[in-house]
């Protein structure tokens, strides 16, 4: 009794002890998942070492640790608490899961106790620009113990919910790809075609469909190059017309040059044969006169010699009158020439007598005021006295030689002006006659340059004549080409015009089924929404009628722990009652736990799984379908669904 006694004061202590020292193991595996893009979409899925797990409380770090090499983590979750578990990776959009461990029963707590729960998995991935990420920021499920099973669970209908979102953050994210892989499609084919500049408006909408991949960007070099090979073929086939162009230019110019030698040549030989013609009628016509004529020609003769013969006297008479003047005007010139050129002689040999007594003088001078100072600075050295007197009687004589310098110089400058007055006279008689005879020089070149302006006149003429031919001929050309290159550049421009209608009728046709697609798909949700609403109702009912029941027992239970302290047994002692939980091996620590917690995630997963592979498959994407419903069959093995759909895949990818 003493013993039983104790125990029964301790046993509060030991429960106590329990309730703080148990932990909700809560196990996962972090996958990575892959987008590559190009003209289409491949996912791949890995399994993510090195991810972090941290699990919070009120603001503040718990425990921290990272994913294995397989991706998996099991963290301890402490009890009686309320707790965020935060997945995260570089790169990637954060994971969170709400963790409640209060509301545990005392009397299910004791030395065993380890309840744990398992998350289905944790797929991480990059997020694409222009998505609303959101809803990522609040839990993706909620776990907390619930009494219907003595378990650790999460919330179905909140679960759902977040399903539901995620859902449709994947179908914004397959839309946002499929415009992305779209654009690319559509710049490959217009690349394949050669119309580098419909590639180049496809590869530039992709990259501002999501930024920085290299799809692209590698093909937009592809198409730099398409247009550098279409430029210099453009410029390869300007310049073949141009030299086409020149050589029609010069036959077309060889064959006027042609057209008109022959036309010169025929209206030479038509001008020949008017001129013998002529020739031949003159000579008739003087025949006939000649025979009529021949006498007053004899007497004509008579006159005209009599009349020459006094013509000649009178010109000989007039020649020699103008070679006396022509020579009398000579002796005087050449008389004035010789004069200019003793006089020129003169004045040079004056300028040099000049020139040398100039000389001579400064050398005197400069020779007499380096004595001066020489005597002077050997004077000053011995008499400073004598020195000052003497150099006032040099600055006495010096201002006379200077005076007598400018006499000198004054008087040379009147000789030389006298001298100047006589040579201007000899050289304005001179200028007089270079004058009269540049007149006439003048005269006979302004006739010279007449004659040769009038026949450069003639001959510009002409070529003005030849070259505005030639440029109506080139302006003609010009016209024409430009005409066709304003109707090569209208064809492109239609072309481009109608496969930008094509392309953007072929988008509105896309987003039109998008559009249909995602309202079916509302529909199909909104379906399922009023479903588990019915099912949480029925639910609620069941719990109702559970909890009416769960009161019954109290009851009884209460009646029977009555009729127990009257039979004299104490209700307060716990018998252990065995529920069979512990045979189940594949739950974490199934060996020691007294309730193990079975991984319900994993339906919520496998739905999601299968939905994403109809998806594919309703767009007759297999390959990338199939390890989508691979993916399900590890989720559920065996599942007949799955299993059918991999079957129908094999066929369809053999064809």
């Amino acid at each position: 009794m003493k013993n039983l006694y104790l125990f029964i004061l301790l046993l509060p202590v030991y429960t106590v002890l329990f309730a703080q020292s148990w932990n909700l193991k809560l196990k996962s595996t972090v996958e990575l998942r892959t987008f590559k893009l190009t003209n289409k979409i491949e996912t791949s899925e890995i399994k993510l070492a090195g991810a972090t797990i941290t699990l919070n409380k009120g603001g503040s770090i718990v425990s921290q640790i990272q994913s294995d090499g397989n991706g998996e983590f099991i963290i301890d979750v402490p009890a009686n608490g309320d707790y965020l578990l935060v997945v995260t990776y570089p790169g990637c959009n954060a994971k969170r899961f709400a963790i409640s461990t209060n509301g545990v029963p005392e009397n299910i707590v004791n030395e065993k106790y380890s309840p744990s729960f398992g998350i289905e998995g944790v797929v991480m991935a990059k997020g694409l620009p222009g998505i609303d990420y959101g809803l990522l920021q609040q839990p993706l499920a909620r776990i907390a113990y619930t009494d219907k099973g003595k378990k650790f669970t999460h919330n179905q209908i909140y679960t759902d919910q977040m399903l539901g979102g995620l859902m449709n953050l994947r179908n914004a994210e397959n839309a946002l790809m499929e415009s992305f892989t779209s654009a690319n499609s559509a710049g490959d084919i217009a690349l394949n075609k050669g119309d580098c500049a419909l590639a180049k408006i496809q590869f530039e909408k992709a990259l501002n469909i999501i930024p920085g991949e290299r799809y692209p960007g590698d093909q937009l070099i592809r198409v730099g190059n398409c247009l550098k090979e279409k430029e210099l073929a453009e410029k390869k086939n300007a310049e073949k017309a141009a030299q086409e162009k020149l050589a029609a230019e010069k036959a077309a110019q060889e064959k006027l040059s042609a057209e008109k030698a022959a036309q010169e040549k025929l209206a030479a030989e038509k001008a020949a044969k008017e001129k013998l013609a002529a020739e031949k009628a003159a000579q008739e016509k003087l025949a006939a006169e000649k025979a009529a004529q021949e006498k007053l020609a004899a007497e004509k003769a008579a006159q005209e010699k009599l009349a020459a013969e006094k013509a000649a006297q009178e010109k000989l008479a007039a020649e020699k009158a103008a070679q006396e003047k022509l020579a009398a005007e000579k002796a005087a010139q050449e008389k004035l020439a010789a004069e200019k050129v003793a006089q020129e002689k003169l004045a040079a040999e004056k300028a040099a007598q000049v020139k040398l007594a100039a000389e001579k003088a400064a050398q005197e001078k400069l020779a007499a005021e380096k004595a001066a100072q020489e005597k002077l600075a050997a004077e000053k050295a011995a008499q400073e006295k004598l020195a000052a007197e003497k150099a006032a009687q040099e600055k006495l004589a010096t201002e006379k030689a200077a005076q007598e310098k400018l006499a000198a110089e004054k008087a040379a400058q009147e000789k030389v002006a006298a001298e100047k007055a006589a040579q201007e006279k000899l050289a304005a008689e001179k200028a007089a006659q270079e004058k009269l005879a540049a007149e006439k020089a003048a005269q006979e070149k302004l006739a010279a340059e007449k004659a040769a302006q009038e026949k450069l006149a003639a001959e510009k003429a002409a070529q003005e004549k030849f070259a505005a031919e030639k440029a109506a001929q080139e302006k003609l050309a010009a016209e024409k080409a430009a005409q066709e290159k304003l109707a090569a550049e209208k064809a492109a421009k239609e072309k481009l015009a109608a496969e930008n209608e094509r392309a953007m009728q072929q988008k509105r046709i896309a987003e039109k089924a998008a559009q249909e697609k995602l309202a079916k798909e509302n529909e199909r949700k909104t379906q399922e929404q009023k479903q588990k609403i019915e099912e949480q109702r029925r639910l609620d009912e069941k719990l109702a009628k559970e909890k009416v029941e769960a009161e019954r027992l109290a009851a009884e239970k209460a009646e029977a722990e009555k009729l127990a302290i009257a039979g004299g047994k104490d209700p307060k002692i716990i018998t252990p009652i065995t529920s069979g939980a512990e045979a189940i091996s594949d739950k974490i620590g199934s060996g020691d736990a007294r309730y193990s917690i079975p991984q319900t995630l994993g339906a919520g997963k496998y739905k999601e799984t299968v939905k994403r592979g109809d998806e594919l498959f309703k767009m007759k994407r297999y390959a990338e379908a199939k390890p989508v419903y691979e993916e399900a069959l590890k989720q559920k093995p065996a599942d007949p669904y799955a299993t059918s759909k991999l079957a129908e895949l094999e066929k369809l990818i053999k064809k």
